[in-house]
């Protein structure tokens, strides 16, 4: 059994338009800041979570609710303060809705959902939690107080009407919530079978240290130790009283006990129910009792659990879990299924260590020992690491990101064909999508260029035109060491539609110079999302064609004397007012990145009159959004 789609309404950043993502046994979902990744690991926990505090969120506060619904609702108010009439149906109330549906049942399984089916087929189930306004909520008499406040204020003048949205009340006490299986929202789910179901959440501010120490029933080391322990640690309890009799005997603990005595007899009053009576032991013999104390201790040289390092003990804490799963195949704990969640697998590790982690993680189902796992378990994590992301498989990573307004998905080998062109994207895509190009899943725009040159100078001259980073506006400058700019773009045309633009040479008079005119052509329809935009010649030469004379000449020649002081000698005359194009690139041919790397210095120290060359401000222009009219060419 697997969670093959969640779906999520109106829960946090996830707004009244329903977001539906199909899942896999294992899902990686990656993506910028706020994009809404933990969220959905909380929208499975409303549903299948057992953890007791879950319960109470599953009572949702007010910001838990979308906030663009929640205005839109609160302006609907507004909309009908004058009306004469108030009018219920006008006001729609917010009611958040998360379903998963469950695919791949075995018979075992199927006992269990056997009342959640919602197709013909019987062969998946649905679960969804729900939470609306309460059945007795008396709407109308609650939209007329509101209405009758804000016409109060009004008449005050304090206030127009297009600001009194902000004093709506939200009726998040009005409220509840209900979990229902199949399409029935009558058809409340058993707790009973509901339990067989279980989300374990490692969330992104875990406390590894805690959760390796037993000393809590809540505590994961104490649920592993507790579990189906019968007469595991009876031999312990029986060490426990044998020590507890020779404390009785110990002379120098029965003279503390008298001298203790004594005085509590002074200061206290006399009761001849109850004397003064003390004792030493050990902690109750009860086997929960003695679990409590344990704790993990790491290393040749034990090291205790608070004196390791974070990096060391999130690893201990992500093989606890995986533990506790492999723990859960015995039939006496009557679970079905689990879904485990992690939160940024990366926190305090390494690079070399993320990347062996992600790997493994990506194959706990093949384990030795773990092999009951694979039917019953499904892992999602969330990730903000490069070394994460290249070190799983490309069918299991997922894209969440920004539209404007909406949140959307793309898996990023959604939209490959089967076909030969298909499967060499794929092949590329796999090769290269290395730490450094990965972080193209994290951006909200693109620039490919075709080598290091383009990668060294273009941010900088994007910094020159709009005085911010490209950093800043969350863009990614791409080097794609040549021409291979399909292999990318096919993944913006399959779907991850955020603006790219591309620069790259004509290459006139090469084999090749038909490969720019080609591209453009091949992505004439995406050019929404898609803009490429060409040079005549090369890049160098543009930069130089651009700043022949003037400040730009005077910059050109200081970094042509950087890199080549005695030939500097024998132009300095010939270029005093006009630089030679071809000269000066054909003794710079051979050293473009040195080039590259000397005259971005000397811009940094004063850029003032370098002229941009048009073909890419306009590139600049389009994943700004400046441009808003379609290329036609």
């Amino acid at each position: 059994m697997y969670i093959s789609k969640l779906s999520v309404k109106n829960y946090r950043n996830f707004g009244d338009g329903k977001f539906s993502i199909p899942l896999k046994t294992f899902t990686a979902i990656i993506g910028e800041n706020n994009v809404g990744k933990s969220n959905l690991i909380d929208c499975i926990g409303l549903i299948l979570s057992q953890d007791i505090t879950m319960f109470k969120k599953r009572f949702l506060d007010t910001d838990d609710i979308n906030s663009k619904t929640k205005e839109k609702f609160k302006k609907s108010i507004v909309d009908i303060i004058e009306d004469d009439v108030i009018d219920e149906s006008k006001v729609k109330f917010p009611e958040v809705k998360v379903e998963i549906i469950l695919d791949e049942l075995d018979e075992d399984q199927l006992a269990v959902v056997g009342d959640w089916f919602f197709e013909q087929t019987f062969t998946k189930a649905k679960l969804t939690y729900w939470f609306k306004p309460r059945a007795g909520f008396k709407r109308q008499e609650w939209i007329e107080n509101q209405v009758s406040n804000m016409k109060g204020i009004l008449s005050e003048g304090k206030m127009n009407k297009e600001e009194l949205y902000n004093l709506v009340e939200f009726p998040i006490e009005q409220y509840e919530y209900v979990i229902f299986g199949g399409n029935n929202p009558t058809n409340k789910c058993d707790p009973y079978f509901l339990k067989m179901l279980k989300l374990e959440v490692l969330d992104a501010l875990r406390d590894a240290k805690k959760e390796l120490v037993a000393n809590g029933e809540n505590k994961l080391l104490y649920r592993i130790l507790n579990k189906n322990y019968e007469s595991d640690f009876v031999e312990v309890q029986t060490l426990l009283s044998d020590l507890n009799a020779k404390l009785k005997e110990n002379k120098k603990l029965d003279s503390i006990k008298k001298e203790l005595t004594t005085y509590l007899d002074r200061v206290s009053l006399s009761n001849p129910s109850e004397l003064n009576s003390i004792d030493f032991n050990f902690s109750s013999p009860e086997v929960n009792e003695i679990l409590k104390k344990l704790s993990i201790v790491y290393g040749e040289n034990p090291v205790s659990i608070e004196r390791n390092g974070l990096g060391k003990n999130n690893l201990l804490f992500i093989s606890l879990v995986l533990s506790h799963l492999a723990s859960q195949t015995d039939e006496k704990t009557k679970l079905a299924f689990r879904v485990i969640g992690i939160e940024e697998p990366e926190a305090h590790l390494h690079p070399h260590l993320q990347t062996h982690l992600a790997k493994n993680l990506s194959k706990v189902n093949n384990i030795e020992g773990m092999a009951d796992i694979k039917k019953d378990t499904q892992i999602v994590i969330t990730s903000h690491s490069t070394n994460i992301t290249t070190s799983i498989d490309l069918n299991n990573l997922v894209i969440l990101y920004r539209d404007k307004e909406q949140i959307k998905f793309h898996y990023i080998l959604d939209g490959f064909s089967d076909k030969k062109a298909g499967r060499e994207h794929i092949k590329y895509l796999k090769k290269f999508l290395d730490a450094t190009n990965s972080s193209m899943f994290y951006a909200r725009r693109l620039i490919l260029v075709e080598g290091i040159s383009e990668q060294i100078l273009v941010p900088l001259f994007f910094e020159m035109q709009y005085e911010k980073t490209l950093e800043s506006v969350g863009s990614n400058i791409i080097n794609v060491n040549g021409v291979a700019f399909k292999h990318f773009l096919e993944i913006i045309k399959n779907g991850y539609f955020i603006r790219c633009g591309v620069l790259t040479d004509k290459d006139a008079g090469k084999k090749t110079e038909k490969r720019a005119e080609n591209l453009i052509e091949h992505y004439r329809a995406n050019n929404d999302v898609i803009s490429i935009e060409v040079n005549e010649d090369t890049f160098e030469k543009e930069l130089i064609r651009y700043n022949l004379k003037g400040k730009g000449r005077e910059l050109l020649v200081k970094t042509f004397e950087k890199l080549h002081p005695i030939k500097y000698k024998d132009f300095k005359e010939k270029w005093a007012e006009q630089i030679d194009v071809d000269e000066y690139f054909t003794n710079i041919e051979n050293d473009k990145s040195d080039f590259a790397f000397a005259l971005h210095e000397e811009l940094l120290k004063d850029s003032k009159g370098f002229i941009v060359p048009n073909y890419i401000v306009s590139i600049f222009d389009f994943i700004m959004e400046e441009k808003n009219e379609k290329k036609t060419n």
